[in-house]
């Protein structure tokens, strides 16, 4: 199952490469057809070896969501990503503005969030900025302040399930999730790009060190696998 999937996904990665857009798109929906999807996590489950890998590569995110990294290869990175409800505290949670040094595709597949785009604009709103250097053992990161920004949000719209889009390495954006519908989310990262990662915050984080990752737990991990394997998205039209 999961070599067959690696072969796909390695296939349309190729033909991305080599200029064909909807490449990126096709080699996702691929993954998350209710027949593969589905297939894929429980190979991952049972197999001690390939669930440690997925144990090592996953993170909570600082951005609010567990970030689960299923697949990966030189070039391409399969993630799912899981929002939970916060509670009173996650009201106040704003992601930060990004971009990435890869392009990608993405289906929420559960839940609903916000998606917004930005621009530098003079008439904008203020940011902290920063430079996101990733350690190379990748347990870490740091968050070099490169002064303020003035930032405007040129989209705005609340993607919920079965929505898939695409998204360029110099793209400014941010998910503001909808915690009554907590999201979940499929991104494939494509190759990496020579490109740098800006970082834009509404406060001062105050980061002067290294930052390490938290890793996810096993319990958390295998909760989280199998609650998204049973989502009717994957579910509907599976044997």
């Amino acid at each position: 199952m999961i070599a067959d999937l690696e072969r796909d996904l390695a296939r349309c990665i190729r033909e991305y490469v080599d200029g064909r857009q909807e490449a990126l798109t096709d080699a996702l929906s691929l993954v998350s057809l209710p027949s593969a999807f589905p297939g894929l996590v429980r190979d991952i489950m049972s197999d001690a070896d390939r669930f440690a890998d997925v144990v090592r590569r996953s993170v909570v995110h600082p951005n609010g969501f567990a970030k689960i990294v299923l697949l990966t290869s030189p070039g391409y990175r399969l993630r799912l990503h899981v929002w939970r409800d916060g509670g009173e505290a996650a009201a106040d949670f704003r992601e930060s503005i990004h971009n990435h040094r890869w392009d990608f595709a993405a289906t929420v597949v559960a839940g609903a969030y916000r998606h917004q785009e930005f621009q530098e604009s003079e008439g904008g709103t203020s940011f902290f900025g920063y430079c996101y250097r990733p350690a190379e053992d990748g347990r870490s990161y740091r968050l070099v302040p490169v002064g303020t920004q003035t930032l405007r949000c040129v989209f705005d719209a609340r993607l919920a399930q079965g929505c898939r889009y695409t998204m360029s390495s110099m793209v400014l954006h941010r998910v503001v999730p909808d915690f009554a519908q907590p999201p979940v989310s499929l991104v494939l990262e494509g190759p990496h790009q020579p490109a740098a990662v800006d970082v834009f915050t509404e406060h001062d984080l105050e980061l002067r060190a290294s930052v390490p990752f938290v890793s996810l737990s096993v319990k958390s991990l295998r909760r989280h696998l199998s609650a998204v394997a049973a989502l009717p998205a994957f579910s509907l039209g599976s044997s």
